[in-house]
């Protein structure tokens, strides 16, 4: 954080900047009712400060998991395949590719919260390694189990009505590094995400279009520039969720 204070073109500290972290970490009922505020480009100009130091990390860790998911996917796959070539029952057939995705989920959502964690780290200003973007299956239960709620309000949401479905799409942003950082249970995540992003939360979804708009812009070219712009997402992600939250010490 310091190269973001040190920065004479940073806009002036506030609350927001100020907000605790490491040490200095809010509780869930503190931090939802003090209130937060952050200008976006304050925030993308911290944030892209800070991203020195993690793209090695962050872009070597997508390669790997995803070098990991293609090999088992093929392996389960194959396995699947041959089984179901054997089947005339659709019941069978349906199962092995539900399986198959239920393997791809259970490793991709541990994944996200280690990427989200090496964000929220930076962010504090705390110690981080590679390692950190593995280190989350142990909570393999609980992250399938937000991830599913939140597909399946959101999916409710956009079916119903579209607009309450991009509410919640853009509100539970925050509850997979929730469920990780803080412990909490899927359901204490997503409305603890909700009613924190809610206080602010065109600002939030603007944050996250920019966002998603510089990292398809910057994938055009042979998707070199992913090597710059997927860290930011990472980091911003994590100065967002310190900014309302702020981070837990590091155990120790």
């Amino acid at each position: 954080m310091s190269d973001a204070i040190s920065n004479p073109y940073a806009v002036p500290s506030s609350q927001l900047q100020e907000a605790p972290s490491g040490d200095q970490a809010l509780s869930i009922e503190q931090a939802l009712s003090r209130g937060y505020d952050f200008t976006i480009s304050g925030l993308l100009s911290e944030a892209w400060q800070l991203t020195k130091g993690t793209k090695g990390i962050i872009i070597g860790g997508f390669v790997v998991f995803y070098l990991a998911i293609f090999v088992a996917s093929f392996i389960i796959g194959g396995v699947l395949g041959i089984f179901s070539m054997f089947s005339e029952n659709l019941v069978l057939i349906i199962i092995s590719q539900l399986l198959t995705t239920i393997f791809a989920s259970a490793v991709s959502y541990p994944f996200i919260a280690g990427l989200n964690m090496i964000g929220i780290r930076r962010a504090a200003g705390q110690p981080f390694s590679f390692n950190e973007i593995f280190s989350h299956f142990g909570r393999t239960l609980p992250l399938l189990g937000v991830a599913v709620l939140m597909m399946l309000l959101i999916y409710l949401g956009m079916i119903l009505l579209l607009i309450p479905g991009i509410y919640l799409a853009v509100a539970y942003m925050l509850a997979i590094p929730l469920v990780v950082e803080r412990g909490l249970s899927p359901w204490q995540a997503m409305e603890a995400s909700r009613k924190a992003i809610t206080q602010h939360w065109f600002k939030v979804f603007g944050l996250f279009l920019l966002l998603g708009l510089i990292v398809s812009i910057s994938a055009i070219p042979l998707l070199i520039g992913l090597v710059w712009t997927i860290p930011l997402f990472v980091v911003a992600m994590g100065v967002l969720y310190r900014t309302i939250f702020g981070v837990l010490p590091v155990a120790r």
